[in-house]
């Protein structure tokens, strides 16, 4: 069994992933921190766990219990304050959900694989013990554009036109994102592919109304025709489990719940249309984070994640 360890237990990001390792048959929880809930049932804090699991948090685990430690942290710098001053032994893999150690410093080697397996599937399974979880919106843009950018096909202006979980904003209202760090998380992972990729990337975002989920629609230029682009996603993705592409538009009702993204393209004369949905909690984090884990145990790919969508 892979004996579990989780920080920044009592955030969101921290109950999704509860909710599927409880469930994992290969995953034994050992411990869950945080020191501002410490003695409290899981259950009290994060809704679905009621019999499920009768675990209290815990002020500090110990590293030294663990076979993996997932760290999710919400506060910039917090994930990476962990690292620096907690005893961890070398054998103990870290997941980590939060943005510390997705981008390398300029010119610096860093231990951390970006851990979008749809990109870097050989260094996960080659040994890798760090690995830092790809953003929610990277995650989406990304998904949506690899295929394109393996076979060097980004060279025009990308324009981005997502629909968002709600949070704290109006629904309906529309936020032209300049610079948004996600957008240099995804213009750093393409050029792994696609060296020469230079294009800007302009994001428009929407509040959608709904607590989960982002839908994306990636506009370009290319000359390819529409049955070799499709030709194109279809053999990029075919060794991969849960990116899918679909003859008509998908909906989040397709992926809710669940570590699938699905995908549509369409084009008009030299203009391409991607279209992409995510649950953004789980593919753009928890469950992304767990397929993670499989890989870097070996495990098949599936295992613990066999989730079904709402449908409706």
């Amino acid at each position: 069994m892979i004996r579990v360890g989780i920080t920044g237990g009592e955030s969101e990001a921290a109950g999704h992933l509860i909710r599927i390792l409880i469930n994992h048959p290969d995953v034994e929880l050992a411990w869950v921190e945080s020191p501002s809930e410490e003695g409290a049932l899981l259950s009290q804090r994060h809704k679905g766990l009621t019999g499920e699991t009768y675990m209290q948090f815990c002020r500090k685990g110990n590293p030294e219990d663990t076979d993996v430690i997932f760290l999710c942290h919400t506060d910039d710098g917090d994930s990476e304050r962990y690292v620096a001053t907690r005893k961890i032994p070398d054998t103990v893999k870290l997941i980590d959900l939060s943005p510390d150690f997705r981008m390398p410093e300029e010119g610096s080697e860093s231990p951390w694989v970006y851990a979008l397996p749809e990109l870097n599937r050989k260094p996960l399974v080659r040994g890798a013990t760090r690995a830092a979880i790809p953003g929610p919106l990277a995650t989406i843009m990304l998904l949506a554009l690899l295929p394109m950018a393996k076979n060097l096909l980004l060279n025009s202006d990308i324009h981005v036109s997502c629909v968002t979980p709600t949070g704290e904003d109006t629904p309906g209202e529309a936020t032209v994102m300049f610079d948004h760090e996600e957008i240099e998380e995804t213009r750093h992972a393409l050029r792994s592919l696609q060296q020469s990729f230079d294009a800007p990337i302009h994001l428009v975002a929407t509040a959608g109304g709904w607590n989960h989920g982002i839908s994306a629609t990636i506009y370009l230029d290319t000359p390819v025709s529409e049955d070799d682009i499709k030709d194109i996603y279809d053999t990029f993705y075919e060794d991969h489990g849960f990116t899918f592409l679909s003859e008509s538009y998908p909906g989040l009702n397709e992926v809710s719940g669940t570590n699938k993204c699905v995908i549509h393209v369409e084009k008009a004369d030299r203009r391409l249309a991607v279209t992409a949905v995510i649950d953004d909690a789980l593919k753009g984090g928890a469950a992304a984070a767990v397929h993670v884990m499989n890989l870097l145990f070996g495990l098949q790919e599936r295992v613990g994640l066999m989730l079904t969508a709402a449908g409706r």
